[in-house]
């Protein structure tokens, strides 16, 4: 009986090490790559009749693929309204991490450092709105 006990005992720890070991494995195997980025709108806010402002608006597409990370960059002399339409984002910033799933919007703004992680087996799909002045 005893020996039943610790047999069992013993499978309990190997499969809970074995999970673990998974776990951990699941953040070593994202593969560093950029994203797939597509332009779908760029207007200048100072050539529309009657505007009043001056800037660039732009929107994009953004495909970050499946087990993968981008690399760090900073929103240089922009702010961005991400609009999440498919997948699970991890957006990184520096310690913080947060996930944003379908529907979602969130922003970055102008002079923030981050990268976005995709742990799922599908591709992560939003638009990118971005606000920059004119050069």
């Amino acid at each position: 009986m005893l020996r039943r006990y610790i047999a069992g005992g013993f499978c309990a720890a190997l499969v809970l090490i074995a999970g673990y070991a998974s776990l951990c494995a699941q953040d070593a195997q994202l593969a560093k790559a950029p994203a797939k980025i597509e332009t779908v709108l760029r207007v200048d806010l100072a050539a529309e009749e009657g505007a009043a402002l001056a800037g660039i608006e732009s929107a994009m597409r953004v495909t970050v693929q499946p087990r993968t990370i981008t690399p760090d960059h900073t929103h240089t002399q922009r702010t961005s309204i991400v609009i999440m339409l498919e997948g699970t984002l991890t957006d990184v910033r520096g310690d913080a991490k947060k996930e944003y799933k379908l529907g979602d919007v969130f922003t970055v703004p102008e002079g923030t450092t981050h990268h976005a992680e995709n742990y799922g087996t599908v591709p992560v799909v939003y638009i990118e709105i971005n606000t920059s002045p004119k050069k």
